[in-house]
């Protein structure tokens, strides 16, 4: 399984694009969460929106969804092979389509429903993608919203958006060789992010497995990012990166 991140940025990201991944495997792939600066970062890949066969959406914060409606007009403009799969956790979709439909609802050949552009799959535990088993993981993000991280033994856990769960991190460490884990990378402390100061609480074993995203764009330049490398094991999410 290839994991390339097509943004690794925070929500106010300018240089690096919004946190999506791109999963590649067994002839098809997967998006995770779906921001506006997917379309930049598909291009410099050689893709197309068309190209992408099934997406996850971790929660429905705007810099995870506001690439959705692009994508479903594209599909519907120039088709791909096949429907674009949408896994959507129970709970979501509903909202989910009310964040959308003013751009989709109303078109010239008529009123158009979710269904229209993606085939639809509302997951409360888990879900598989050509025989891979990817099992949602609730996460700390803000209180009373939904949201969620995807566990996929024995490649990955990645964490979403969402306050550290030390617990869950050390119960999880033994059985995945990498952990894509949001970190905002600020001095201040984010009430519904994780700070650099609490993942180095961590054991060290842990922390070498840790790939950083959804962090600041101060680490953009390819300098700081080494600065960073030669001080922590911890290392930073680099945009069209291949990762495995």
């Amino acid at each position: 399984m290839k994991v390339t991140f097509l943004g690794c940025g925070d929500g106010f990201s300018v240089e690096q694009g919004h946190n999506s991944a791109l999963l590649t495997f067994a002839d098809t792939n997967l998006c995770i969460d779906f921001p506006e600066t997917n379309h930049l970062g598909l291009h410099q890949l050689g893709m197309k929106l068309n190209q992408i066969e099934h997406i996850f959406i971790t929660h429905l914060h705007e810099d995870h969804v506001n690439g959705l409606q692009k994508l479903a007009l594209f599909h519907r403009v120039y088709p791909g092979r096949m429907k674009p799969k949408l896994y959507v956790p129970t709970g979501l979709k509903d909202d989910l389509w009310q964040t959308l439909r003013h751009g989709l609802e109303l078109t010239t050949r008529g009123k158009r429903a979710f269904e229209d552009y993606f085939d639809i799959e509302c997951v409360e535990k888990e879900f598989a993608v050509s025989g891979v088993n990817f099992e949602l993981v609730p996460t700390l993000h803000v209180p009373d919203m939904l949201s969620y991280g995807l566990l996929c033994k024995p490649f990955f856990y990645f964490s979403g958006d969402t306050r550290l769960d030390e617990s869950y991190i050390r119960s999880i460490a033994d059985e995945v060789q990498t952990m894509y884990h949001e970190c905002h990378m600020q001095d201040d402390q984010l009430p519904s992010h994780t700070s650099l100061e609490e993942l180095l609480t961590l054991p060290e074993f842990i922390q070498a497995k840790m790939i950083l995203m959804h962090y600041v764009d101060d680490y953009v330049e390819a300098d700081q990012r080494e600065k960073f490398h030669q001080v922590y094991k911890l290392r930073l999410a680099e945009p069209l990166l291949e990762y495995s």
